[in-house]
């Protein structure tokens, strides 16, 4: 009986000494486990020596690559902007000289500006300059041209415009205007220009002074008006 005893006692004590072993065994496990995953967090965590300083390097290295591929650019619009600074007459300045066509109408403008200051100049000389001036317009600036003359000229430098009125080669519709304005003028200048331009009857304007003067005039002039 005593034997029996014996014998479970140490079963038991074999027993609690087994469990013992196994929990201890467990708890280094667990413990291993948590120490590995520590670990691997902190090597994921924790930055690697000369990182940074090796993206810096890249980084820097591609600013200074996009820095050299603009600077030739950056030279050329340089080059450009000294060479216009030292161009005297850069194109549209608006200095270009005139051409053939724009100096002609200048030069009619000043000189319909000139025969209405030259009140005391001779009639016959200003129709000369003027018929001089009026033929170098450009065929598509004269009525202007003569408008222009027409909206200015006083009574007394009308008579300027007689050598054009009377040159039946030119644009019939500058002599028209001329004529037509004459004919609101008083009775001395327009009586004596009709009369002058009945004489040629290839004038285009001969038709409309016979058929005027016949009407104001129809003994030829030999009855004075009232």
């Amino acid at each position: 009986m005593n034997r029996y005893k014996v014998l479970i006692g140490g079963l038991l004590v074999v027993a609690a000494v087994f469990v013992a072993l196994t929990l201890r065994t467990a708890d280094k496990g667990k413990f291993s486990a948590d120490q590995t995953g520590k670990a691997g967090d902190d090597k994921t965590e924790r930055p690697v020596p000369g990182a940074a300083k090796s993206g810096d390097r890249v980084k820097r290295a591609s600013d200074s690559q996009a820095q050299s591929k603009t600077r030739p650019s950056e030279k050329v619009e340089k080059s450009e902007t000294s060479e216009a600074a030292n161009d005297p007459q850069p194109s549209g300045s608006g200095t270009e000289a005139k051409t053939p066509r724009e100096k002609a109408v200048a030069a009619w403008e000043t000189l319909v500006d000139q025969v209405i200051e030259q009140k005391e100049a001779s009639t016959a000389e200003q129709a000369k300059k003027v018929k001089e001036a009026f033929d170098t317009l450009d065929k598509e600036d004269q009525m202007d041209g003569i408008h222009r003359s027409l909206n200015l000229f006083p009574d007394e430098q009308f008579p300027a415009l007689y050598a054009i009125l009377y040159d039946k080669k030119e644009n019939p519709e500058v002599l028209d205007a001329i004529f037509s304005d004459a004919l609101n003028r008083p009775e001395e200048i327009k009586m004596p220009l009709m009369r002058e331009l009945r004489k040629d009857p290839e004038h285009p304007m001969f038709f409309e002074s016979s058929r005027i003067l016949d009407v104001v005039e129809p003994d030829g002039g030999k009855t004075p008006q009232k």
